[in-house]
């Protein structure tokens, strides 16, 4: 096996040395991985030493957490595993997701996070320093395949707390949203709540560009037209309340990109801007459409085009406004 590189040794050394424990546990593994690393030739490598880094995933996703029951321990942690040759660990977290749940993660649209770190046993006399990584799940059932536990599911942030091995419950206090929402299509008897949603939230960002249309107008469209005629999704919070929405279309075939297709409408009540219904949104969009997305952003609404960069979009044109009803300038920005 291929020996580290210094370069990746000092990146994972930093990682953790500028990591804040979320409990008393991590708190203590922080010193404890730092002696071992630094002892190591070869930290990486299963074979050269009983102790080495493992790579974990907390997996999650707008379902919760995934979780599998260890087959021989029989306790619930998240997918992971030793890292194979020439891998990174964050690598090997996301290739275990794979392997051991059937599921397609991936990384943050922002890159990599280094989220929890645990030491502790790994049986056959193994110790592992365990780095884990936030791994972006899919809206799909676990398929692990055979040999795999076929324990593994979905569970709510309450219940993986309850269930999750010791070891891991910082990493999902940590991580856990403080807020919940779930996303449903929407129904006829939703418009009232989505013009709303949609009235108050371009109140909120764009309070210097003046709707083309009036409130009554805006708020027929949404009944008579958007959503019986197109996709549209909301966000509903703990108390059943709409408290975001989206519509979607796929790309028209006269479009010079044909593989974007469009993210026509995204809205969140100004309530609850920052708390993560914005990314689960967008993350169930890329699940529709993974091929590529695309949407028009007013110039002047530089929160929205931060949030989108944040989330995998870059810009691809920029005009006047000549072509929406506003007349105002705007820019494209698309995700592949």
């Amino acid at each position: 096996m291929a020996m580290i590189d210094d370069a990746l040794r000092g990146e994972l050394r930093a990682a953790v040395v500028a990591h804040l424990p979320s409990d008393e546990r991590e708190a203590a593994a922080i010193p404890a991985f730092l002696e071992h690393f630094d002892a190591l030739a070869d930290p990486l490598s299963e074979t050269a030493d009983p102790v080495h880094v493992t790579g974990s995933a907390i997996l999650v996703g707008s379902r919760g957490v995934v979780l599998h029951k260890h087959k021989r321990l029989g306790i619930w942690v998240q997918p992971g595993g030793h890292v194979d040759d020439g891998e990174t660990p964050w690598e090997a977290a996301l290739r275990e997701t794979i392997e051991e749940t059937g599921l397609a993660g991936r990384h943050p649209a922002d890159g990599v996070r280094f989220v929890h770190l645990d030491v502790h046993s790994g049986g056959r006399g193994h110790t592992h320093l365990d780095l884990r990584y936030l791994i972006i799940g899919p809206d799909a059932e676990p398929a692990p395949p055979p040999g795999e536990s076929p324990e593994t599911f979905w569970f709510s942030w309450d219940e993986a707390l309850v269930k999750a091995d010791p070891g891991l419950r910082g990493a999902l206090t940590a991580l856990r949203p403080s807020c919940t929402f779930t996303l449903r299509p929407a129904t006829h008897d939703d418009a009232s709540a989505v013009a709303e949603v949609y009235l108050r939230s371009r109140r909120f960002g764009l309070p210097t560009i003046t709707n083309a249309h009036t409130d009554d107008e805006i708020r027929a469209w949404i009944g008579e037209h958007l959503i019986p005629q197109d996709e549209v999704w909301v966000g509903v919070d703990g108390h059943q309340r709409i408290v975001g929405m989206m519509s979607l279309a796929p790309a028209n075939p006269t479009d010079d990109d044909t593989i974007h297709a469009w993210i026509e409408q995204l809205y969140l009540d100004p309530a609850v801007i920052g708390l993560g219904l914005g990314e689960q949104f967008v993350e169930l969009a890329k699940q529709h459409f993974t091929e590529g997305l695309q949407l028009w952003a007013f110039q002047v609404n530089e929160a929205a085009q931060r949030f989108y960069g944040r989330n995998g979009f870059v810009e691809v044109e920029r005009t006047a406004g000549a072509a929406n009803e506003e007349h105002e300038p705007d820019v494209r920005m698309a995700w592949r």
